[in-house]
């Protein structure tokens, strides 16, 4: 009787001290805990070492330790599960040897390294009951009472798995938002009920030109001009009502300078007490931009074939015309300088394209009127891909029109081709290009926009930057660019000023 007393006494005390210590680290979190933990259980049950372990993820058969204590605070450690108590724990749940533990697990290096006697140990399961961890108690002599042992590590066991998911958990947290807010991409978070922004990643923030305090009080349909308030709501209604997990869809953004791009969305709602949704937003500009140009190419290539035949058949009157007694040699010379043209575009532009070379290139047609009706005059300029690419679908337009409506579809029209450099804004270099038509038949504007215009204008100002001025008086036609030369040449130099200009006109168009 006197001994159960004793041991009813030595439990109560056990727990007592137990539940002191838990009580004592209830203000501690994270690193600060775990070894706090360990500490609390060897002096309860008066056992030389207590380690808090996790399996390993990426190498199986493997735990880390959190935290050890032997006789005092130890380094952490990693160690084999296979053949352990630790094991049977992770695999089946608690377990208690009070003796001879080495004998029972002889292939256990670990603790005969120790010198283990007695072992008892419990799983850390998280919120869902999967073990995410365990706790272990050991000892160089027998655990007096198995049951209490148990009973008190379990006391520790909820904290523990709490403490270990919550910090895995924002763990993840905090890595997915860096990650979110360092992303190019655009990423939005919007309250479910007054769609106002709520979070607002680094990307957004730059491309729109707003801070996260002003986004703060905007919605979508703020920077979607494509939407009205009740045209979104609208739209996210199969979100709210369940009907699709997702919509994917393209519109458009308005920057705080009032200024548009391209994106493509992936908007999912989040329903109960989140009620927020994310949109995942590219932009898609540049893509936007290269289906653009190559339908435009795809239509350049189309209406190129048809003005070909139609230059071929204005080279052919012209020179049946001017020399029908040497016909046949004139036309073959003017159909090669026709492909010349072509030519010179496909060919490596590394160094750029010379200005002067690509306006005889697209001329090359008329290289019998260089000496006489065609004058080109201008310093050297040395043009990028996509400025020579622009620039010479715009003479080639305005040459063809030239043949068969301006000053060369008669006998004494005259087109004369200049550039030159000026000071822009802040004082930017900037080149001046002019195509001036006279002594042709009087010019009459066109009734519509037909695509050499659209060649001539659109794609010339977009791809260049520039302004351009298409004229047409009723003597003669006139088209004017006016681009930033860092938009056109890559490799321009403060040689290439006008002093470093190539005297040409008639004399040097030959």
């Amino acid at each position: 009787m006197a001994k159960s007393l004793l041991q009813d006494n030595s439990r109560s005390i056990s727990i007592d001290k137990a539940t002191e210590k838990l009580v004592a680290s209830a203000d501690l979190v994270g690193k600060d805990f775990f070894p706090a933990l360990v500490e609390g259980i060897a002096q309860s049950l008066a056992v030389r070492w207590v380690f808090l372990s996790r399996p390993c993820e990426r190498q199986s058969g493997q735990a880390n330790t959190i935290a050890v204590w032997n006789d005092g605070p130890a380094a952490n450690m990693s160690y084999d599960l296979a053949g352990s108590p630790c094991a049977e724990i992770i695999g089946d749940g608690a377990c208690c040897y009070s003796s001879d533990v080495q004998r029972l697990f002889p292939d256990d290096v670990l603790l005969t390294d120790m010198g283990a006697e007695s072992y008892v140990g419990i799983p850390l399961r998280s919120s869902s009951g999967d073990v995410i961890g365990l706790i272990a108690a050991l000892d160089d002599k027998m655990i007096g009472d198995a049951e209490v042992a148990r009973e008190i590590l379990a006391m520790f066991a909820g904290r523990a798995a709490a403490e270990i998911e919550r910090l895995e958990t924002a763990s993840a947290n905090e890595r997915m938002g860096r990650i979110v807010e360092g992303s190019v991409s655009e990423a939005f978070v919007f309250d479910g009920d007054d769609y106002t922004f709520e979070l607002v990643n680094r990307g957004a923030r730059d491309n729109l030109g707003y801070s996260l305090k002003e986004l703060r009080q905007l919605t979508p349909w703020n920077i979607k001009p494509e939407f009205s308030e009740t045209q979104f709501r609208d739209f996210v209604k199969p979100l709210k009502t369940a009907k699709a997990p997702f919509l994917q869809f393209e519109t458009i953004h308005q920057r705080k300078d009032g200024s548009h791009y391209d994106v493509s969305v992936r908007l999912q709602y989040f329903g109960g007490t989140d009620n927020v949704f994310f949109a995942s937003i590219f932009d898609i500009t540049e893509r936007k931009m290269a289906e653009k140009r190559e339908r435009l190419l795809m239509r350049e290539v189309n209406h190129r074939a048809k003005n070909l035949l139609s230059i071929i058949q204005v080279i052919a009157r012209q020179t049946v015309a001017s020399d029908p007694d040497d016909y046949i040699a004139r036309f073959e010379d003017r159909i090669a300088a026709l492909a010349a043209s072509y030519d010179l575009l496909v060919e490596n532009t590394k160094a750029g394209v010379k200005l002067r070379s690509l306006i005889r290139a697209q001329l090359g047609h008329f290289d019998h009127l260089f000496e006489t009706r065609i004058s080109i005059n201008g310093p050297v300029v040395h043009l990028n891909a996509t400025a020579a690419q622009s620039i010479g679908m715009a003479l080639h337009e305005l040459a063809t029109n030239a043949a068969k409506y301006g000053a060369l579809s008669n006998t004494e029209g005259r087109v004369s081709i200049d550039w030159r450099f000026v000071d822009g804004q802040a004082d930017a270099p900037m080149l001046e290009l002019t195509w001036i038509e006279s002594d042709g038949p009087p010019v009459v504007a066109p009734s519509r926009q037909g695509f050499g215009s659209t060649v001539i204008d659109s794609a010339v100002r977009s791809s260049t930057r520039g302004q351009v001025a298409l004229e047409y008086a009723a003597s003669g036609l006139t088209f004017k660019l006016t681009a930033p030369l860092s938009a056109l040449s890559s490799n321009y130099d403060a040689s290439e000023d006008g002093s470093a200009r190539e005297s040409s006109g008639l004399s040097h168009a030959s």
